[in-house]
């Protein structure tokens, strides 16, 4: 004697596959957010390393004129700080 098998009803087998393509489609929603928030982050730390990179630039400029602007060397009460006298001082 030999056993059949069951099948599903066909309306569990339409069932079945409309849940099949709901999360399939839920699916492909969340991979396409994944790979957005990935290549966000990737911008943003791109960025960072550029501003990073301007910021270090900015300091070793600044470094490098510190001991030779007058301005850094005269005192609260000076008359190097009036406008005349920082022009014709330290000039960039």
């Amino acid at each position: 004697m030999a056993l059949k098998e069951e099948q599903p009803p066909l309306g569990d087998v339409r069932e079945d596959e409309g849940r099949r393509l709901k999360r399939r489609e839920k699916n492909r929603v969340a991979a396409q957010k994944s790979r957005k928030r990935q290549t966000r982050r990737a911008d943003l730390l791109h960025e960072v390393d550029s501003l990073s990179e301007e910021q270090r630039l900015l300091v070793e400029a600044l470094t490098a004129h510190e001991p030779q602007c007058p301005i850094m060397h005269c005192s609260s009460t000076s008359t190097c700080l009036q406008p005349d006298n920082m022009a014709a001082r330290c000039s960039v």
